[in-house]
């Protein structure tokens, strides 16, 4: 075939166009936001929320550290690539798991007086922690998604029973939140010592900590030396004393809320009615 048949037959095949995919935009902020997926049947049955599930089932079953875009990739069975259009990187990925867990911990229902409410988001907190005990490891996130915002709402909702004052009302809401985290990290410590687990009857009973090795005889640590003597039995119950203390002393500095309690109990949702 001469040169000329040759451009000739080039000239009347069709071109060979790739098409260039453009990743969806990021966000500015660090806040989590729904993107657009680029196309693909894998990326349109993914969203940041089915994301977050899937990773906190790698995080439940083989601890935070597991945690990878690589890993998730492949518990969702795409590439990993394909996680980018939904994601920005692994840290967007924490944010979006946190916010799942937070949505965990919303009541259906909020009690109608602020003690049985506080008692409420307390319990469900804690219990929120025992089944995700990573969260611990990450327990400060500064995005602000949807579920922490809902969650911080219906928080607040009870609270405003108690008081007006918004700074009175974070230091309520901080109180509580540090009561069950404080506990619940106490707990994790003790069980990672025994074999007994978050459901073994005898989280609910009592568990022998540590002791203080051999005492000499010749310190004066009576009240350490009977604590000793006596086993130094830590009663994971006692979360339950601490917080009806601390609801005591909140009750105690706020003594008017008994007179209008009646009047101001928020609604069915927890949030405030003005």
């Amino acid at each position: 075939m001469s040169r000329v048949g040759t451009a000739a037959k080039a000239a009347a095949s069709p071109a060979v166009v790739r098409p260039v995919v453009a990743r969806p935009p990021v966000a500015e902020s660090g806040t989590q936001v729904e993107r657009r997926a680029a196309g693909g049947t894998c990326r349109s049955k993914l969203n940041p929320p089915r994301l977050a599930r899937a990773a906190i089932e790698i995080a439940d079953a083989e601890g935070l550290a597991a945690v990878s875009m690589r890993r998730l990739a492949t518990h969702l069975g795409v590439g990993t690539m394909t996680l980018y259009y939904h994601v920005r990187d692994k840290d967007e990925l924490l944010d979006v798991m946190w916010d799942e867990f937070m949505g965990e911990s919303l009541l259906a229902e909020v009690p109608a007086d602020w003690r049985g409410g506080l008692t409420a988001i307390a319990r469900r907190m804690r219990e929120s922690y025992q089944r995700h005990p990573w969260t611990l490891q990450v327990i400060i996130r500064s995005s602000r998604g949807p579920n922490k915002l809902r969650f911080i709402e219906q928080y607040l909702g009870v609270v405003s029973r108690l008081t007006d004052d918004p700074l009175e009302q974070q230091r309520i809401l901080h109180s509580v939140n540090d009561l069950v985290v404080g506990c619940t990290l106490r707990e994790a410590s003790v069980l990672q010592t025994t074999t007994a687990g978050w459901s073994d009857p005898t989280v609910d009973g009592q568990l022998l900590e540590p002791d203080f090795g051999t005492l000499d005889d010749g310190e004066e640590l009576p009240r350490l030396r009977t604590l000793w003597r006596n086993g130094c039995l830590v009663m994971v119950p006692r979360f339950e004393q601490a917080l009806g203390w601390l609801l005591d002393g909140i009750e105690a500095a706020h003594p008017d809320v008994r007179e209008d309690e009646g009047k101001n109990t928020g609604n069915a949702s927890g949030t405030c009615e003005q």
